[in-house]
Order: C-alpha cells, then structure tokens, then sequence
C-alpha cells in the first residue's frame, strides 16, 4: 500500500479542486451564452488558461517545497555572485512582505480575487484581442492560489528569490506571476482597450441605462 506524504495529499486536493472548478466554469459559460454554442477559439482558450495554470502553479509550489526540503530558514546560495542568491525566507505577509502576519485576512482577499478572476473568465468574449487578457487573468490567478496554498498549509508563505544586485525584497515564482500579470493589465487598460471594449465587464444594469440615454438622445 502506497502512503501519501503530506504534499501528495495537497496536490491530490487541489487538483480536485481545479478539476471541479473546470467543470462549473465551462457550465457557467454555456449558460452565460444561453442557446449558443461555445465557439472553438473560447475552448481552445480556456485549454491554454487551463495548460498554463496548472504548469506554473505546479512549478510555484515544487520550487517552494525543494527549497524547503533542502534549506534551512535563512540559508542563500549563489546563482550570479552578487546579482542572484537562492535565499530561504517563510514570509507571513503579501508579496514583498507587506501585511506580515495578517493571514487570515490575506486568505480572505485571496479568495475575493480568485472571485473576480474566475467571474471575468467567465464574462470575456471569445475574441483574439482578448487573449493578452486571458493570459494576465490567468497569471494573477496562479500567483493568488500558488501564495494561497502556502498559507493554507502553514501560515507562512516559502520565499527564495533574492536579487542582491539591488537588494530586492525576497520573492517566489507566484509573485512573478502577480507582479506580470498585473502590469499586463494595466498595459493592456491604459494602451490597448479603448472603453468599449471593456462593456462586457460592466453590469447589465449600466449597460442598460446607458443604452437608455442613447435612445432618448
């Protein structure tokens, strides 16, 4: 009989997780779209959402646990002396160790924004101008889960990523993700959508009384 280790059991969990998760998304989009059909471009969409979240969450979390499993809090290697260290650091904090020690209330902020991903998903057209999006969606995403399963587990979150050249704050790959994903979006808000390509984001209740205007107008 084959035992599971802890970590085994954590992955086991949340691939369920995603597994049900994949299920009620692509529900949700058929009935979002009614009597339509999904069109391939969505599905090969979400496919790719999917193949990436899972790839990066996967290297996220084995990179957590190889530095755990084989450094002591506080130990550094050097990969570039004096520009790059591998640095162990449990931060009970957000990214850059911001908000240190309030992990119930991160949990709670992590999960509003897996929300609104997950609803944002839900809500994109099936449009290529929208792919950046879904890739800057799908990174804020891994970085939230990938910080999230750390403070499930044990309060902390695993940080190894030390740049000395600059003396940046410690990170991890789920950070990285954030941090891109993030300014993907602001790029893409500030540079590439103009107002009405974002409607779809907006309640039916404004679209509505703006359409009203346009009428009377």
């Amino acid at each position: 009989m084959i035992a599971l280790t802890a970590d085994s059991l954590i992955v086991i969990f949340f691939m369920l997780f995603l597994a049900i998760a994949s299920i009620v998304f692509m529900f949700l989009s058929r009935s979002s779209i009614a009597d339509k059909k999904i069109s391939k471009y969505r599905s090969s969409l979400f496919v790719c959402d999917i193949v990436t979240f899972l790839s990066l969450l996967y290297v996220d979390y084995f990179s957590k646990v190889r530095v755990r499993d084989n450094m002591q809090i506080g130990d550094s290697i050097d990969l570039i002396p004096g520009v790059l260290e591998i640095c162990y650091f449990e931060n009970t904090g957000a990214v850059w160790g911001i908000l240190k020690g309030q992990s119930f209330f991160l949990l709670i902020t992590t999960a509003i924004i897996m929300a609104i991903c997950i609803y944002v998903f839900i809500k994109v057209p099936a449009d290529r101008k929208y792919a950046a999006f879904h890739i800057a969606l799908t990174l804020v995403l891994i970085g939230a889960v990938g910080n999230m399963i750390d403070r499930c587990i044990k309060q902390s979150v695993t940080d190894f990523i030390y740049v000395s050249l600059i003396n940046f704050p410690i990170f991890n790959v789920a950070d990285i993700c954030v941090v891109v994903g993030v300014f993907l979006l602001m790029f893409l808000f500030l540079f590439v959508y103009k107002d009405s390509d974002l409607d779809f984001l907006k309640p039916k209740f404004i679209k509505s009384a703006k359409s009203d205007n346009i009428t009377e107008g």
